[in-house]
């Protein structure tokens, strides 16, 4: 090997380190602006939660903040003494209604039939075979998700499943 050839191999390696190394610089220096982001949200996020309305540099006037923004006001006890608690919604009531494969299309499961809820916080659910199932993302922190009834649609294949959301309006609509 003649010393010119060595010499483009030992650059051409020269080289490559410092490309290495430049490139895990500029990795290492995205690591820090993404931190440095997350900790300006975390700071931003922290600042408007925290603003009080007894606060005089609050960015929001006193007067913009409902009663229950900050602190949710709790019934006092004369006020529910009397009240009468609503029950759990059941077929029949305002809030559910039995639903079927004729009644929405695209029918998305495999069960003919169920009952088809929207629970306090626009939590739609269906109930079948003795299980509440949450149909929207709301109530699937709640209830566990209808993977074992939806249906896979048959035009898109790949495991895709049928359309869900006819049976997301329609119990949004009985909230």
């Amino acid at each position: 090997m003649t010393p010119q050839v060595r010499w483009e191999l030992s650059e051409r390696q020269r080289l490559r380190k410092e490309q290495e190394q430049e490139q895990a610089l500029r990795e290492g220096k995205r690591g820090l602006y993404i931190l440095g982001g997350v900790a300006l949200a975390a700071g931003l996020i922290w600042a408007v939660t925290a603003v009080d309305s007894d606060d005089e540099y609050a960015s929001v006037p006193a007067a913009a903040e409902t009663a229950t923004r900050y602190r949710p006001a709790a019934p006092s006890t004369a006020a529910t003494a009397g009240a009468a608690v609503p029950p759990a919604a059941t077929a029949g009531s305002t809030h559910s209604r039995t639903v079927s494969r004729g009644t929405l299309t695209p029918w998305p499961f495999t069960v003919e039939s169920g009952l088809l809820r929207c629970r306090p916080g626009q939590q739609v659910t269906f109930e079948t075979g003795d299980v509440e199932y949450g149909v929207n993302g709301l109530a699937q922190g709640k209830y566990p998700k209808p993977l074992p009834i939806w249906a896979d649609d048959p035009n898109l294949g790949y495991g895709l499943k049928v359309d869900i959301s006819a049976v997301i309006d329609a119990g949004r609509a009985l909230c």
